[in-house]
C-alpha cells in the first residue's frame, strides 16, 4: 500500500511528539514546581510578599494588569491585599527544578536513543526526533550532549528509513542540531552523508526538498564544508535550477539562493558556477528517475 504525505504538515508542530514522549516517561512531577498562574513548570520561580511562589514573567503580568486596570494590588492566589510587588528569587527551588529537569531529560535521551533504530516503530522513532529537536532548542549546551552522546551518527542513519514521515523528520532534526554549532556540522558531514543530502534534493517529494536544501544552508555556512558540498557531483546544479524553478515553494527557492552565495565562499565552487554559466550549459541532472532540467545562461 502508497504510503501517503501531507506536504502540509508541520514538523515543528507542537502537537507534539516530544511532549507526548515527555508524559510517557518523566519522573513525578512536585507540586511545587508547578506556577498557580500558568500551571507549567517554573523555570524562574519568585516569591512575593506574603510568600506565595510564582513564574516571575507571570507575576509581573498580573502585577501590570492590576495597575494598568487600578485595580487593588492582590495576590492571585489568595486575593489578599499586598503592599508591595517586591519579588525574592527562589534560588533553592529553582536549582531543585532544574536537577529535575537534567534527571528526566537524561533517562528520556536514552529512552530516545533505543528509539533511534530502523526497525522501531515510525511512530517511536518520530518521537524520538522530536524530542531530539526540543532539547536542542530548550539550551544550546544540550547540542553538546547530543554530540557527545554520539547521536548524530544515529540520526543520520535514519535518512535510511522507507517512511517519508521519518525522513523528513530527520533531516529536520539534523538542521536544529547543527544550527550555530560548527562542531556538530563536521560531525554531520561526515563520510559520504553530505552526498546523501544532496540527493534528497532531487526527491520527487516537495517536503523532503524543503528540508534538504534547509539542512544544506546550514551546513554551507561553515567554508570548510561550502567546498565538501560543491565537490558532489551535481549540486551546484540543482541548486541553480531550484532557484529558477516555479514549481517549488518561495522558502525553498530562498534556501537554494542563499545556500549558493556560501558555496561562492570557495573559490572552487565559483570557477565551476562560472564555467558552467559562461558555456550556457543545459543538463538533466537526477536520481531515481527524477530530475530537474537546469539552463544555466548567467551566474552571479
Amino acid at each position: 500500500m502508497a504510503e501517503s504525505w501531507d506536504d502540509s504538515h508541520e514538523l515543528g508542530s507542537q502537537s507534539d511528539d516530544s511532549f507526548q514522549f515527555e508524559r510517557q516517561y518523566i519522573e513525578p512531577i512536585y507540586d511545587a514546581f508547578i506556577c498557580p498562574l500558568t500551571k507549567q513548570i517554573m523555570k524562574d520561580p519568585v516569591t512575593i510578599e506574603n510568600g506565595q511562589t510564582f513564574e516571575r514573567g507571570a507575576i509581573e503580568k498580573w502585577f501590570n494588569e492590576c495597575k494598568e486596570n487600578k485595580r487593588k494590588l492582590v495576590c492571585p492566589l489568595t486575593l489578599k491585599e499586598l503592599k508591595t510587588t517586591d519579588m525574592n528569587p527562589s534560588i533553592a527551588l529553582r536549582n531543585t527544578i532544574e536537577e529535575w529537569s537534567a534527571r528526566n531529560e537524561a533517562v528520556q535521551l536514552d529512552v530516545a536513543r533505543k528509539s533511534l533504530n530502523i526497525g522501531c516503530p515510525e511512530t517511536d522513532i518520530l518521537r524520538a526526533l522530536r524530542f531530539v529537536q526540543h532539547l536542542c532548542q530548550k539550551n544550546h549546551s544540550n547540542k553538546h550532549l547530543i554530540r557527545n552522546t554520539e547521536l548524530i551518527p544515529m540520526i543520520v542513519d535514519m535518512l535510511k528509513s522507507s517512511s517519508r514521515r521519518v525522513r523528513c523528520r530527520t533531516l529536520d532534526t539534523l538542521r536544529v542540531v547543527v544550527e550555530d554549532d560548527d562542531d556538530n556540522k563536521e560531525i554531520m558531514a561526515e563520510g559520504d552523508n553530505v552526498r546523501t543530502i544532496v540527493k534528497f534534493l532531487s526527491h520527487e517529494q516537495s517536503k523532503e526538498r524543503e528540508e534538504a536544501v534547509s539542512l544544506l544552508y546550514e551546513l554551507s555556512k561553515l567554508e570548510s564544508l561550502s567546498d565538501k558540498i560543491g565537490s558532489v557531483n551535481g549540486a551546484i546544479l540543482i541548486l541553480v535550477g531550484m532557484t529558477s524553478s516555479k514549481s517549488e515553494n518561495v522558502l525553498t527557492v530562498e534556501k537554494a539562493d542563499k545556500t549558493l552565495e556560501n558555496l561562492e565562499m570557495n573559490e572552487n565552487n565559483v570557477r565551476q558556477m562560472a564555467e558552467n554559466g559562461k558555456n550556457g550549459l543545459e543538463c538533466l541532472v537526477g536520481w531515481g528517475g527524477f530530475g530537474f532540467r537546469i539552463s544555466l545562461v548567467k551566474m552571479k
